[in-house]
Parts: C-alpha cells; structure tokens; sequence
C-alpha cells in the first residue's frame, strides 16, 4: 500500500471514530436528558403533592417558619367553617336561652367574626413562632371583653393550641383537585389520640392546602368531654378544703370591714400601720397558704385550665391586698389605684372560673333586650 492510500485509509479510520464518538455524545446527552425528564416530572409531581405539603408542614412547624405554613393552610378559608362550629358547640347543652335569644347570639358572633379570624391568624403567627399564647395589647379590640366576648376563653374552648400532631397515616383521593388525609394527632393534656381528618386542595398555583378540618365538630365534642369529666373530679376532690378556705376568706374580709371603718376618717399614721399590719400578717398569709395548696395539687388533667384560672386569680388577689397595703400605710394614691386595677382582674379571672365550671352556654354575652 503506497503513503497516499494508506493515508486516505488513516483519516477515513479518523473520521469514522469522530463520528462513532460523536453518536456516542449524543446518545449519552439524550440518555441524560431523557433521565432529567423523567427526573424533573417525578420531582415535579412530588413536590408538588398532598403527601409533600404535609411532610413540608410538619417541618415548617417543627422550624417556626410562618411562611411555609401560609404556603400550605389556607388559614382564611379553614378557620371561618370551625369559628360557626365552636359559637354553636358553645349552646350544645344550653336550657336558658331561647330562640330569639340564640338568633340574637349568632348574628353577633357571625358580625365579628372577621375581627375574630384576623386575630387568630395572629395569633397562631405568633405561637408558631415563640410558642405562646398572644394576649393582645389594651388597644386591641381581642383585648379582654372589649369585643363583647372574652377572646382568649373562647380559643381555649376551641382547643386549637392543645393539639400534637404524630403522623400522617393515610391520603384518599377525591378528585384531581383535592384529597382527605387522616393525622393521628393527639390532645396534649389528656394525651387522647385522634384521627383529624383534613381535606386539601390544590390551588391555582398548583400548590396543595389544607382548607378544611371535616371533622373538628367530633374533635371538640370528645375532648371536651374528657375534660368536663376531669373538672368534675377535680371539683369533688377540692371542694372540702374550697369551702374551708372561702370560711377564712370571708371572716378575715368582714373582721378588715370592721377594721378599716373604724379608720375611715382621716387615720392616723398608727392606725395606717395597724391596717398594713393585718393583711401582711393575716390576709396575705391566708391567700398564700391557698395558693401553695393549688401549687402542689396533683390535678386531673383536663382540669387544667380551671386549676391554671384559680391559681391566677390567687395570685391577683395577693398582688393586690399587697399594693393596697403600701397604698394605705404611705396613703399614695398611685398604690391604691394598682390594687383597684389588680382586685379588677382578679374578679375577671373569678368569673371565668364561674363560667368553667358552670360550663356556661356563652362565655360573654350582649345584652338582649
């Protein structure tokens, strides 16, 4: 073979490897694309799941990331439908009131209702990110019983903050665009399993939701139970040393009215430390020794919220005989209006241990003419 034809024979050789390396490329970027396709589709379908959203939810709250959370609940269309349920559960068991009246009742609850929503949004903005409980400034309409309702009462019926999540056990399809999962959750103080059932549904962005607890209703009319249960025992196990203590209570409060009138005008610096001397040394004591009973008391625990509601209405109570005694031995006016404004929320909280324990049919209520 001469060079000219042994080299036309190399570069023929050459061009056929190019070639052959070339479709060799090739084949191998289509492989490669074929799998990022492929790849893409699946991780597109998967994070864009029910089964994803939930799994991202769990870590948004394990993280407090409030956006995450927004992302997956549809906060606005969840909590109207459980708003009606609970200012309806609130009349479950009621005999006092009649049809008018409950008409009344629920056209006030359904006109605040978006102040209601607005702040719980807030609020469960703010659990998720501190882990407690918002109790609203003075200017704010949630504050207390401004709105004509007491707000923070009325998320302790709902039992929104009392529930642990522990897995997700299963997700039915209902349609293309929406599904039913079943959480088993539990209630934090009685630690009563259940099965909350949430439906999703995908939005516009295609992004799944939770927009509706279908079975809130069950939920709240079994754990509510538990608890009555439990506040029934707790009130039979307390009330012997209850009613001993109310008999020293109001003795000790008959035996200062005795004293303070006896003072009423003008007392003297002697007299001032007189009645100082005897809530320091009687009033305060007596309360004290109640508060450390409650302290120490191993209670029921859906009983919880009662036993929390007594043990701040002691301590209300000592706070304020406590500034009306610096008040009345340096006679400042500042000290006497702090045990006014302490005595006030004691009574406040009093009230709502009444409303508990009566399992009252609403916790607050405009006046019907």
């Amino acid at each position: 073979m001469n060079d000219d034809k042994w080299q036309r024979t190399v570069a023929k050789r050459r061009r056929q490897r190019r070639i052959q390396n070339l479709f060799a490329c090739f084949i191998v970027l289509l492989v490669l694309l074929i799998l990022s396709i492929i790849g893409g589709y699946y991780y597109y379908q998967r994070t864009n799941s029910p089964e994803y959203a939930l799994e991202e939810l769990q870590t948004a709250f394990e993280h407090r990331d409030i956006d995450t959370i927004h992302k997956y609940v549809d906060l606005k269309t969840l909590l109207p439908p459980n708003y009606k349920i609970l200012t309806n559960d609130i009349f479950i068991n009621d005999k006092i009131y009649t049809e008018k009246e409950h008409s009344i009742y629920q056209t006030f609850y359904a006109l605040i209702e978006p102040i209601i929503i607005d702040g719980t949004i807030q609020s469960i903005d703010k659990y998720i990110q501190t882990g407690n409980w918002q109790r609203f400034n003075y200017d704010s309409m949630l504050k207390g019983r401004q709105l004509g309702i007491d707000y923070t009462e009325l998320i302790n019926r709902s039992l929104l903050f009392n529930i642990s999540f522990k897995e997700i056990k299963s997700i039915e399809t209902i349609d293309d665009n929406s599904v039913m999962a079943t959480i088993l959750v539990a209630d934090k103080y009685t630690d009563t399993n259940f099965d909350l059932k949430l439906k999703l549904v995908k939005n516009e962005e295609g992004i799944w939701q939770v927009s509706e607890v279908t079975n809130y209703q069950d939920y709240l009319t079994m754990i509510s139970n538990l608890y009555r249960q439990d506040i029934n025992t707790y009130l039979t196990n307390t009330k012997a040393d209850l009613d001993r203590n109310n008999v020293q209570f109001k003795q000790l409060q008959s035996e200062f009215i005795v004293l303070a009138e006896n003072f009423k005008n003008n007392p003297s610096s002697s007299q001032r430390a007189l009645l100082k001397s005897f809530i320091d040394n009687k009033i305060v004591p007596t309360y004290q020794d109640w508060y450390n009973y409650l302290q120490s008391y191993q209670i029921p625990t859906g009983a919880r919220h009662l036993h929390e509601l007594r043990m701040e209405s002691t301590t209300y109570t000592i706070q304020a005989w406590k500034a009306y005694a610096i008040g009345i031995q340096d006679n400042k006016p500042k000290d006497l209006a702090k045990a006014e404004r302490l005595h006030r929320k004691a009574m406040e909280t009093e009230q709502k241990v009444t409303d508990t324990i009566n399992n009252m049919p609403a916790l607050f209520m405009p006046t019907v003419d």
